[in-house]
């Protein structure tokens, strides 16, 4: 950041050019298998230009255009500095194949980056973890971008807590983290874009649901309500074979409290309350969710199937089969301001394996039968995977 507006301070005409500096490039998904979403920004608007991303399969070609369109926003720091966010989506795109893309405008484009669209017919492969910051956090992010540059993802997911705070420092610690995650960001798609604050998405044979435990944290009730609703609807017609759900806070884990994960503002979500905050554990065992993600708490732990306080061991917990509850995973630990050693916990009797290290949880999706999870340690750029498990059923 230091940099930026030491180069911007030269000259007026260095000021222009900076101030319309094309950066924080990060892909999505749309929910459509033939297309890619590419998200940046500048920290000046383009008046009587367009945005725009160009791609094509060499680099040398990038023929292809899509228009995007523009958001002008202020942070939330004491200035309320103005942003504009910038977002174009690639469409008939073709599973499997190498795109280059730049973005920007006639003032501006930004370096040439490349992806290859996700073919949904072969295995899935996703990073997913929580409470991430540049802060402690340097050595996921480093070996985030290693493995992306080993071409071992498809797809990453945040669910939660981005960057400690956004808008810190008039905004700056948000550029500063968007910035860092680019290297990846820019290659593998994060997520599904979503103007929303609870969603799904299917990717080969998974149903994916992203929820807003929010909500019930900071007693929205009416909001509570109509994801509920949302959530009935959504279950009511997946027809895939996995269906796994995300949410940052969490329901079941291990702590210094004799009771674990107990907090009123994060268990609400689950237990509910009356009809105001409709409970959502119930709901989710009903339609057989296989597998519930969450982060909040700064370290990683793998629970047994659990419904209702009640975890449903079998003879290997490293590899279960036709499971009668979700798996529960806590991947808080990728590293932010904080961190949590389990041994400082008291474990829990529904608790299968506790660890410490900084990372986040790799998950392959092989087919209708097979999925696996896995922890990554990432002390090492290589990564060190520490909890191998398996989830089969029928």
């Amino acid at each position: 950041m230091i940099l930026r507006l030491t180069f911007c301070f030269l000259a007026i005409a260095a000021a222009t050019v900076c101030s319309k500096k094309v950066e924080q490039v990060h892909l999505s998904l749309s929910g459509k298998p033939d297309e890619m979403v590419v998200t940046w920004l500048t920290l000046d608007p383009l008046p009587n230009v367009t945005p725009y991303v160009a791609f094509g399969v060499t680099k040398d070609s990038l023929r292809l255009t899509a228009k995007g369109n523009t958001t002008g926003w202020a942070d939330q720091g004491k200035k309320g500095k103005m942003r504009y966010t910038h977002r174009a989506t690639m469409q008939n795109m073709v599973a499997g194949q190498l795109y280059y893309y730049q973005v920007g405008s006639s003032q501006e484009m930004s370096e040439i980056f490349h992806f290859r669209q996700p073919d949904q017919s072969q295995p899935l492969r996703a990073a997913i973890f929580g409470d991430l910051s540049i802060y402690k956090g340097q050595q996921s992010i480093d070996q985030l971008i290693a493995a992306r540059k080993d071409n071992q993802f498809d797809l990453i997911i945040h669910i939660g807590d981005l960057a400690y705070d956004l808008h810190d420092q008039d905004g700056s610690t948000g550029d500063d983290y968007m910035n860092a995650i680019e290297p990846f960001a820019a290659y593998v798609p994060n997520g599904v874009y979503d103007n929303n604050l609870f969603w799904s998405f299917d990717y080969g044979f998974v149903h994916f649901i992203a929820l807003n435990s929010e909500y019930y944290a900071e007693e929205m009730s009416k909001e509570s309500q109509k994801q509920f609703k949302w959530l009935e609807q959504d279950l009511a017609s997946n027809n895939k074979k996995w269906t796994i759900v995300m949410f940052h806070r969490p329901w079941y884990c291990s702590s210094k409290k004799k009771k674990g994960c107990h907090d009123d503002e994060d268990i609400l979500s689950r237990e509910g309350l009356t009809d105001k905050f409709p409970g959502l554990e119930e709901l989710l065992n009903q339609h057989k969710v296989d597998l519930i993600l969450y982060g909040h708490k700064h370290t990683y732990e793998r629970m047994w199937p659990i419904f209702n306080k009640e975890p449903f061991k079998s003879s290997d917990p490293t590899h279960i089969k036709n499971a009668p509850a979700p798996v529960y995973i806590l991947t808080g630990g990728a590293g932010c301001h904080s961190h949590e050693d389990p041994s400082d916990h008291i474990i829990q009797d529904f608790s299968v394996k506790a660890l410490g290290e900084y990372g986040y949880t790799f998950l392959t999706v092989y087919n209708a039968t097979h999925l696996s999870t896995d922890f990554v340690d990432t002390s090492e750029t290589t990564g060190k995977f520490l909890d191998p498990f398996v989830l089969e059923k029928n």
